[in-house]
């Protein structure tokens, strides 16, 4: 599966990774990332495998156009072969969502423990999701 440079920023906002430290991961230069990520040229596969790779070394599972788009998610803790997980960006900001003004004790609760996907295509604002359309 070939990933798209949606993805490519998405999981590295995932793991709260710079360009330089993907950079360092997957033996990619700057340059080749931030022109991949901007869309301003496709890198070859062969360099576009080693990105995959190192962002899946870290725990990003990447998510094939199944309908509802492509889009990436961190793997759970359990499916790393003992290695420690990096920060769960959904956990983290699952557990911001549920202490926002308006989700009270009253209303539905999402356990923040539980893993959601980001979507390339899915946008925050102010920290509100974006509407549906």
């Amino acid at each position: 599966m070939v990933i798209t440079p949606a993805q490519c920023r998405a999981a590295r906002a995932l793991l709260n990774w710079s360009q330089a430290e993907l950079e360092g991961a997957a033996q990619v230069a700057k340059k080749t990332i931030a022109d991949f990520e901007r869309e301003a040229r496709t890198p070859y596969d062969r360099t576009l495998a080693a990105i995959r790779a190192a962002l899946e070394a870290a725990g990003v599972e990447f998510i094939p156009e199944n309908g509802g788009g492509p889009g990436v998610r961190l793997r759970e803790a359990t499916s790393l072969s003992g290695t420690t997980p990096p920060p769960s960006f959904s956990a983290t900001i699952g557990a911001a969502l549920d202490v926002m003004p308006g989700n009270t004790a009253g209303g539905p609760q999402r356990d923040a423990t539980q893993p959601r996907t980001v979507h390339p295509e899915d946008e925050v604002r102010g920290g509100e999701e974006a509407p549906e359309e």
